[in-house]
């Protein structure tokens, strides 16, 4: 992957895809991405629905689904509970946890960000061969992507 190389090459990082876990993404067409930092490991992940279909929306974004943040320093103990409710907030304290990494290195606790990285690109086919993308499409690809990685 051409993007990766050139991350990679400026900035230390690359795109490494993997498996998406059932139910972990809308389409079969939606491919993950690990970002992965050369000193620090797994920094992130993106969400890449790069192809254009039926129904899908027109146009090219970049959302947020979760954004990066220290966890480590979280006032747990000062957040208000109901009477009766407290295990609502240990139900939130374990699914928080699973989110939560020790970047390498640092002594600090992160949530790693997830982003979706939307565009409407030609479908390769067997008929039309691998896409071959214009220039808009370079351009547009390349404007997503550093929204994704700031």
């Amino acid at each position: 992957m051409g993007l990766s190389r050139l991350f990679r090459h400026l900035y230390g990082i690359s795109l490494r895809p993997v498996d998406a876990k059932s139910g972990e993404v809308w389409h079969p067409d939606v491919r993950k991405l690990e970002v992965v930092d050369e000193e620090k490991g797994v920094v992130g992940w993106i969400y890449a629905d790069l192809f254009a279909r039926r129904g899908k929306p027109a146009g090219a974004a970049h959302y947020t689904v979760r954004c990066s943040r220290r966890t480590d320093n979280d006032d747990e103990a000062g957040d208000r509970t109901l009477e009766g409710q407290e295990h609502r907030i240990l139900e939130s304290q374990h699914f928080e946890a699973v989110k939560r990494h020790r970047v390498p290195g640092q002594d600090e606790v992160y949530q790693l960000p997830v982003v979706a990285l939307v565009c409407e690109f030609m479908r390769p086919s067997i008929t039309r061969g691998p896409t071959v993308l214009e220039w808009q499409d370079v351009t547009t690809l390349f404007h997503e992507m550093g929204h994704a990685m700031h």
